[in-house]
């Protein structure tokens, strides 16, 4: 039987899951340009966060508890949460990760979904997407 914490997770990491799954394709990026470019050998996360009004503290420790589970797992490499400093940005939180490959970041959610026992902040909106640096 589902705690209300595990069924507000599991619906969290899923929507994350869902809008990433565009952005995977066996561990290589969609989409490569025929120019030569230098491209890296890391995926970069970018997921602007729309935060409700006054559940930015809130909206920080859920990231934080987020960081600190997902740092412990394999293929995590680097992470860093950005806040906004224009008042109305509709992006008010923008977290920028590394990992070593979209298999790795997606099998460490999975396990952030099932074992992280922190409630998501009610209405905050994750906006991911995996990237490829391709110049510098």
């Amino acid at each position: 039987m589902y705690t209300t914490i595990n069924i507000l997770r599991s619906f969290f990491i899923a929507f994350l899951l869902i809008n990433l799954s565009s952005c995977i394709s066996e561990g290589k990026p969609k989409n490569k340009s025929s120019m030569d470019v230098k491209n890296s050998e890391y995926i970069i996360l970018i997921n602007p966060f729309e935060v409700p009004s006054g559940k930015l503290e809130e909206s920080v420790a859920y990231w934080e508890a987020c960081r600190d589970f997902l740092k412990k797992q394999p293929g995590y490499i680097s992470t860093k949460l950005h806040k906004s400093i224009k008042d109305d940005a509709k992006f008010e939180l923008i977290n920028v990760a590394v990992w070593e490959s979209p298999k790795a970041f997606t099998e460490a959610s999975r396990k952030m979904a099932k074992e992280l026992e922190v409630l998501p902040t009610e209405g905050l909106k994750a906006n991911p997407s995996l990237y490829t640096i391709i110049s510098e």
